[in-house]
């Protein structure tokens, strides 16, 4: 288990919500408890099944948990809200969620892998 990936996506997506939340002028304890509890626990329900924590993943179960964690995340928020789990979702805001999510766990795995990159062989 890749403990430090699951602690950088759990900042990554903290940050996606909080920025969501401060762009809406909903940065409040209310916004946080309805909001993050649902993204982290619809991320980590798709990603850990899937093996993206295992040592070496496999190359789909990225892409695969982030849609299913994201969709999941979203589901879970309408429940949240008093919405139902399948109550309407806003096609507007499932795109910006996979975008914001895309953006924030990629960026963490873009820079580690620049850094991979450039850092010298052991022998």
């Amino acid at each position: 288990m890749r403990w430090g990936w699951m602690l950088g996506d759990t900042i990554a997506l903290t940050l996606f919500v909080l920025v969501g939340l401060q762009s809406h002028g909903t940065l409040d304890e209310y916004g946080l408890q309805r909001n993050l509890p649902a993204f982290l626990l619809g991320w980590f329900v798709a990603a850990l099944p899937l093996g993206v924590y295992r040592a070496q993943p496999p190359q789909w179960a990225l892409p695969i948990a982030w849609v299913l964690g994201v969709s999941l995340g979203i589901a879970l928020r309408n429940q949240f809200v008093g919405r139902g789990l399948f109550g309407a979702i806003s096609p507007v805001f499932w795109i910006i969620s996979l975008a914001g999510v895309a953006l924030f766990t990629g960026l963490l795995r873009l820079i580690a892998w620049g850094v991979r990159r450039r850092s010298p062989v052991a022998g």
